[in-house]
């Protein structure tokens, strides 16, 4: 059986959010010791896209505004060469805009979203679970 959130409810004794990472613990009634895991919550891989070039784009403004910042630099002390090595200098010391890679994993967290997080955390504990009479079981053998 494929799991579904209403199917695995009531053996999903804890449920803790910390950002867009779900630890779960998971207890069926002739089970001793409850069994942890944890999911990530993904958005969608054509949004992730979106997100991703909007910051290829941002960083790709910020390095031509800091390329031809230090060329006016260059341009202003007379030295041959002098643009170049500012534009070098910047990009070394880290100025202009840097990607952030965790605005990219952003991801609005529906309650569909959270449960299907639940539901792909428990399928990694699947095959220690059996689905009987209507309830999932551990499987004790």
């Amino acid at each position: 059986m494929e799991p579904t959130y209403e199917s695995i409810k009531s053996i999903l004794i804890e449920e803790v959010w910390t950002g867009n990472q779900v630890k779960i613990k998971i207890k069926a009634s002739n089970q001793d010791q409850p069994i942890e895991t944890i999911g990530i919550a993904m958005g969608n891989q054509e949004e992730m896209m979106k997100k991703m070039n909007a910051e290829i784009a941002k960083m790709m403004a910020s390095g031509m505004a800091v390329g031809a910042a230090s060329s006016a630099l260059g341009n202003l002390t007379g030295v041959p060469g002098a643009g170049s090595l500012i534009g070098s200098a910047a990009s070394h010391a880290g100025v202009g805009y840097q990607m952030d890679a965790s605005k990219m994993m952003q991801v609005d967290l529906t309650d569909d979203l959270k449960k299907e997080t639940v539901v792909n955390a428990f399928k990694n504990l699947m095959s220690m679970y059996v689905f009987e009479n209507g309830q999932w079981v551990y499987k004790t053998a």
